[in-house]
């Protein structure tokens, strides 16, 4: 699975795809305010997927607030085929 994410204008979301080796989804996911709390994703992927999206954005955004820097303007994450 590969995830690609890029922050918006806004600074209040992500939005970018997930791809598998059988498809492809688009997803938004729009952060709390401040960032590093919620994270909500609107996809119509898997719920396994947008679950693993949720955690890459929250844990990202938690740690930038706790190191006291903006969330990073792109995340992208590789995991391997189960």
């Amino acid at each position: 699975m590969r995830l690609r994410l890029v922050l918006d204008r806004s600074k209040r979301a992500y939005e970018g795809t997930v791809t598998t080796p059988d498809e492809q989804w688009t997803v938004r996911v729009e952060l709390s305010s401040p960032p590093g709390g919620e994270v909500t994703v609107k996809t119509d992927a898997p719920d396994e997927v947008a679950e693993y999206t949720r955690r890459v954005v929250h844990i990202a955004a938690k740690n930038a607030k706790a190191d006291g820097v903006g969330v990073p303007r792109t995340i992208q994450r590789w995991r391997a085929p189960r």
